[in-house]
């Protein structure tokens, strides 16, 4: 034992914070009503852990998980908390359940929690899914925490198979607890209830709830397949038409019934109770055929459903989608959506008004088209086939299309309404197969009865729209329930079992209810859910003080006095004979009955009741109720009218009048069986009194009945409940939220259900946990049976608890009432009684830690002493080997001495015996070089000779090839020279004609005008014509451009192949090299100067490398230089043509103008000197800037049409310009 151990098992607890819930602190010192607690300043939930030592919270993050790094450090405050506070029983600080390393203990049964509040519980549960387990047990509760993923290896054939085989069929441990046996799982709670129906013969029920996005639809469908499978021993499927039509009743229900919430992306806008009927068999028959459990077949179902969500079809948030079905039908293949109606073709979510543009097209995986598909071959299989899918379809078209309609103000009245949209109402007419007549009247007009008299009364437009947003709500409402009654048919026992239709059938109830809703605005849906999580939870506070009685019978503990909060007063407050529910409906058929005067009802007669409330601050329409999960205050505008509910005569004639067999249908629905019953089998004159059209059966005396009418069929149930939990708003797995998680815990009852537990003894601690933690507090106490059973260990207890805690008895009645209570397998402390012995523990441990001390302290002297002595050890041996040293270093000296006298003796005479050897060396050296050099040198002036004749013969015939050349390269460079010159003579006179047409001087080649009159005068008879032929003189040049560039060419062409030349020479330099290289080599050391002869080759080699790099520059650059002319000839042809188009188009334009007044204009003087102005104009622009003269010489043809026959006039014939224009038009 040590300090560390006290630290970590008693000072850890946990206070209330405002932003996480609750937070795991140190306690420091504690002052009567206040105690000072060190805690972690973390900054948001994630970085809590769910115990600060604990090392496997701390580790990483993967892919789907995000957890703490292991090293993350936060600061550490210190707080002062007040013990008085609300938050804290008996003014004690909730302790940790940890053991002594300080790591939090886990269980998946928080029944066994020592320490078992809020707190405990939060943190137990984020422990478990921080690990992705996502189920807790809490006595007869599972808690589901909804994981955010599908795991695989808790849905396993073989798990199901495990938990039936454990808790169904297995029945060597059926004395054992059953739950003691498996980890907590929902499959427990249905093999559970399954071993209660067959063995027991006992109807069961499973009541699912949560919150929205929580998990309980995906809850119930586990359920359902478990169950399925449980029926047979190898606990698979059995694949029967019912057990089919069973499991495809559930998606069915979610297409019609689920949309997309801010919360839940598959949310239920209803709540539902499904009944799978089974056929039991007799224990006895079943004991004479040697079954040891009697078998139970899933025999049908049959659902009812309350409160769907109707708003929800005509409106809905931007973030959310209104049902499944709407959009499974626009996304729906075009074909199948004309079948239904040829109105859906082409259409989309936006094409109509009450669906509107949605972002989302996939939900849990599955796109809405392919969800339509499972839709679909679920509703044949209930028997939706053909015409009645058609009808069903259609039906769904028919309030999609009421969307569309649009209301505006009638013309004649604008008080009055007229449906503006008559095309939409076209198609809402067609489909509902009535006169179009009979859907506006019904739209716009109100039939009112007073007094033996029927009168229409026109609506406005704002009333006309909720009329319609009434009518499309009815006809869907209507649908569900036609819906939900085909698949009841479908399924029920009584009609489709065949085996054995007579059965008594026993029944399983799935339960999946909304759970308690708190919004900053809360309305009339809000309080009917609240008001029936009020019910379910009046129920499971009778469950669980009854197994909290049970508990204490199995302990042999006298129960005494259980108090527990009851909510009878908020149930009589909603349903009691002036309850909310009674005054509600008064105000319906009171004339002018509205919401304020509702509240202010409500308030006058009931204000006695402690559970309703209305603050000074609040308005004219709000009212408060304390909830058992917390106070809300409801909004009551539109109370009454949602109250009532009720269709106007008129929709609801229109209605009756379609040739849709849903939408015409009348659907009743006998509470609480889910069958439909006749109309005339329902008329009640207490239920269905008219007064006008306002029928007295509101909603909140239906949805009362309908809960009594359930809560009846649950009472005579074994009911077991799963609590969902929803940990985080971002739909991420493995994070878990404090505030919304312990939020839901109240609201689920799982803190009722612990306060109820432990009102009596708010702790407890099993007999083994109770001797090692407490023995400590009494040396003096030995355990009298060490090996004992479990009698004889309580007695061990009781012994050890009556001595620690006889200052705690206290004398009550006589009777002294001691501080705990031992049952067979636990000790059960009354409030304060295991915390004065946590204190006194950690006074006891205080005395442990001073004897550790005065040990420790002893160890340290003694560890300090030895290393004194060890160390004047060591010093002593340094000086002695110190002086042994400098006794070694002298006679090392004197001997070094004689060794260098006698070597230097030895040395001398080696010496001179070198020298002597190497005196004769150099001799023979210097008479062998003389001999080689005599010889190299004969050799050299050979090789000398023979190089020179070698290279004349080579140089010469490339000498006279580089003459030709340069002779050939200086008669091109003249022959450049010129064509620049010709070029810039060109370039010079196009400059000179663009002035001259910049001046206005312009010429005009004429033609001859009039063919119809031969004979008219000499002025009249000539016009201007278009020549397009190209004149001899640029034909010219461009012909002779084009011999230029063909000339060069041909020497490039001509140097390419000098280059050739120049590198085969060059190669054949480099062969000869390499063999006088080779030669060289094989001529040995001795001919040294043949070396020097190589390396004159080698620079002579580099010398032909420049050479031949200098060759190659000179080609490219006279490549570049004809690449440049090329460019520079192409843009002077574009330009010489561009102009050429521009005289053209200038002559036609004139020419055009000519005619035009020749023909128009009657004053020939004037046709004269226009004529005259267009000679001249074209005169001086055809002797434009080209520099060839266009001036036309004058003929006639055969047909006496005027034809131009340019005279030209050649300059520059050696211009650059005809070259290139020659050059373009060969190629």
């Amino acid at each position: 034992m040590n300090s560390a151990v006290s630290e970590n098992t008693t000072n850890r607890v946990y206070i209330a914070s405002d932003e996480f819930g609750w937070l795991p602190a140190k306690v420091i010192s504690t002052n009567g009503t206040c105690a000072t607690v060190q805690v972690k300043d973390y900054e948001q939930d994630l970085q809590i852990p769910a115990c600060e030592v604990r090392h496997a919270l701390g580790c990483s993050s993967t892919k789907n998980t995000i957890v703490l790094k292991r090293n993350e450090k936060f600061a550490i405050k210190e707080l002062n908390v007040d013990l008085l506070s609300k938050a804290y029983s008996e003014g004690v600080l909730p302790l940790q359940n940890v053991d002594q390393d300080g790591k939090l203990v886990e269980v998946e049964d928080m029944v066994d929690l020592g320490f078992l509040h809020e707190a405990a519980i939060l943190y137990n549960l984020k422990a478990r899914h921080s690990q992705g387990i996502p189920y807790t047990r809490t006595g007869d509760i599972v808690i589901a925490v909804n994981p955010y993923r599908w795991i695989d290896e808790l849905y396993t054939e073989d798990m199901r198979n495990f938990y039936a085989e454990k808790l169904v069929w297995d029945t060597a441990s059926q004395d054992l607890d059953p739950k003691s046996q498996v980890e907590p799982h929902v499959y427990e709670t249905s093999s559970l209830a399954y071993r209660g129906l067959a063995v027991d013969g006992q109807n069961q029920s499973i009541l699912v709830s949560g919150e929205s996005g929580a998990g309980k639809t995906e809850t119930v469908k586990i359920l359902m397949s478990h169950l399925a499978s449980i029926q047979s021993k190898n606990n698979q499927v059995v694949k029967s038409d019912i057990v089919e039509r069973v499991l495809d009743s559930n998606p069915l229900l979610e297409a019609f019934g689920n949309a997309k919430t801010v919360r839940n992306d598959n949310s239920s806008r209803f709540g539902k109770f499904i009944q799978l009927q089974f056929d039991t068999e007799d224990p006895t028959h079943a004991a004479f055929s040697g079954k040891s459990i009697p078998s139970a077949i899933l025999a049908g179902s049959k659902c009812e459903t309350y409160l769907l969500e109707k708003s929800r079809v005509v409106s809905h948030e931007v973030e959310e989608r209104t049902y499944h079905i709407f959009y499974q039908i626009l996304a729906a293949p075009e074909d199948v959506k004309s079948q239904f109606w040829d109105g859906l073709s082409g259409t989309d979510n936006e094409s109509f008004a009450y669906v509107g543009f949605t972002d989302t097209d996939t939900i849990e995986g599955e796109t809405d088209a392919r969800k339509f598909q499972h839709t679909l071959e679920a509703l044949a299989v209930v028997g939706v086939q053909g015409e009645q899918l058609r009808d069903l379809m259609r039906a769904l078209c028919i309030v999609l299309q009421l969307g569309n309609l649009t209301f505006g103000p009638d013309p004649n009245n604008e008080e009055n309404a007229i449906i503006t949209s008559n095309h939409e109402l076209d198609k809402l007419a067609d489909l509902m197969g009535i006169q179009i007549d009979v859907v506006r009247k019904a739209l716009t007009e109100r039939t009112v009865s007073a007094r033996n008299e029927v009168f229409k009364v026109p609506l406005n437009v704002e009333k006309a729209k909720d009329s319609c947003d009434a009518f499309a709500k009815e006809i869907y409402s209507n649908t569900f329930d036609w819906l939900v009654n085909t698949i009841n048919a479908a399924t029920c026992a009584e009609t489709n079992y065949k085996e054995n239709p007579n059965a008594d059938f026993g029944l399983i109830g799935l339960l999946d209810i909304f759970g308690f809703e708190s919004f900053a605005v809360n309305r009339f849906e809000q309080l009917c859910i609240n008001y029936a999580n009020e019910k379910l939870q009046q129920k499971f506070t009778l469950d669980i003080f009854r197994s909290v009685q049970l508990e204490y019978e199995y302990e042999g503990i006298e129960l005494g006095e259980v108090t527990y909060k009851d909510n009878v007063d908020v149930l009589t407050l909603i349903e009691g004979r002036m309850g909310l529910i009674s005054v509600l409906n008064e105000e319906c058929v009171r004339p002018k009955g509205n919401d304020n005067a509702f509240v202010t009802k409500i308030a006058a007669v009931n204000k006695d009741s402690e559970v309703l409330f209305r603050d000074r601050f609040f308005r004219d329409w709000e009212f408060g109720i304390k909830h058992y999960a917390g106070d809300v205050v409801y909004d009551a505008n539109n109370f009454v009218t949602k109250n009532m509910d009720t269709l106007p005569d008129d929709l609801n004639d229109c209605r009756k009048e379609s040739s849709n067999s849903i939408v015409s249908a009348e659907i009743v629905r006998n509470i609480g069986s889910g069958r439909v019953r006749t109309p005339a089998s329902t008329k009640r004159p207490d239920l269905l009194k008219k007064k006008s059209s306002i029928v007295s059966a509101t909603v909140g005396t239906k949805f009362k009945n309908q809960l009594t009418e359930l809560m009846a069929n649950i009472s005579e149930t074994r009911s077991r409940y799963i609590r969902c939990i929803k940990p985080n708003t971002m739909k991420q797995p493995r994070i878990m939220q404090h505030l919304s998680t312990v939020e839901q815990l109240r609201c689920a009852g799982v803190v009722a259900a612990v306060t109820i537990s432990r009102s009596s003894f708010p702790n407890r601690l099993s007999h083994e946990q109770v001797l090692e933690r407490f023995m400590c507090l009494d040396k003096s106490y030995s355990r009298k049976y060490p090996d004992g059973d479990s009698s004889q260990i309580m007695e061990d207890v009781i012994e050890l608890l009556c001595r620690i805690l006889r200052s705690l008895d206290v004398e009550k009645d006589g009777k002294i009432v001691k501080g705990f209570v031992c049952g067979k397998t636990r000790a059960y402390f009354r409030a304060g009684s295991l915390e004065y012995l946590e204190n006194k523990r950690i006074i006891a441990f205080g005395d442990l830690a001073k004897d550790i001390q005065r040990i420790v302290r002893g160890f340290v002297a003694r560890v300090k002493f030895q290393k004194i002595r060890k160390t004047a050890v060591f010093i002593q041996a340094e000086v002695r080997r110190k002086a042994a040293r400098q006794n070694y270093l002298r006679m090392r000296e004197a001997s070094i001495v004689l060794q260098c006298w006698s070597r230097s003796i030895y040395s001398r005479a080696k010496l001179l015996q070198l020298k002597r050897d190497h005196r004769a060396t150099r001799i023979q050296t210097t008479y062998r070089t003389a001999v080689a050099r005599k010889r190299f040198s004969k050799l050299r002036a050979a090789a000398v000779k023979i190089q020179a004749c070698a290279r004349g013969a080579r140089q010469r015939p490339l000498y006279r090839a580089a003459l030709a050349e340069a002779i050939e390269e200086a008669k091109l460079e003249n022959q450049l020279k010129t064509l620049q010159r010709k070029l810039e003579e060109a370039e010079a006179r196009r400059i000179e004609a663009e002035k001259r047409a910049e001046e206005g001087k312009t010429v005009i080649v004429y033609k001859d005008g009039d063919n119809k009159n031969d004979d008219s005068t000499q002025n009249q008879s000539s016009r201007p014509t278009v020549s397009a032929q190209l004149s001899a003189q640029q034909q010219t040049l461009m012909d002779e451009s084009g011999k230029m560039l063909e000339y060069l060419r041909k020497e490039v062409f001509k140097l390419r192949s000098q280059n050739s030349q120049l590198r085969a020479d060059f190669e054949l330099l480099k062969e000869n090299n390499q063999r006088l290289m080779d030669a060289n080599a094989s001529a040995g050391a001795s001919f040294a100067a043949l070396n020097q002869h190589a390396k004159q080759l080698s620079k002579s080699n580099i010398k032909l490398k420049a050479d031949v790099a200098k060759y190659k520059k000179q080609a490219h650059q006279l490549s570049m230089a004809q690449v440049e002319l090329k460019e520079e000839l192409k843009m002077k042809q574009g330009t010489y043509i561009a102009e050429v188009h521009s005289r053209l188009s200038y002559q036609k334009t004139m020419m055009n103008i000519v005619d035009i007044i020749q023909e128009k204009c009657t004053n020939n003087h004037l046709v004269e000197q226009v004529l005259a102005l267009s000679d001249e104009c074209e005169s001086n622009y055809m002797n434009g800037p080209t520099g060839v003269d266009f001036t036309p010489t004058k003929n006639r043809n055969s047909s006496g049409i005027g034809i131009s026959s340019p005279g030209i006039n050649v300059q520059g014939a050696q211009s650059l310009a005809g070259r290139f224009k020659s050059f373009l038009f060969s190629e």
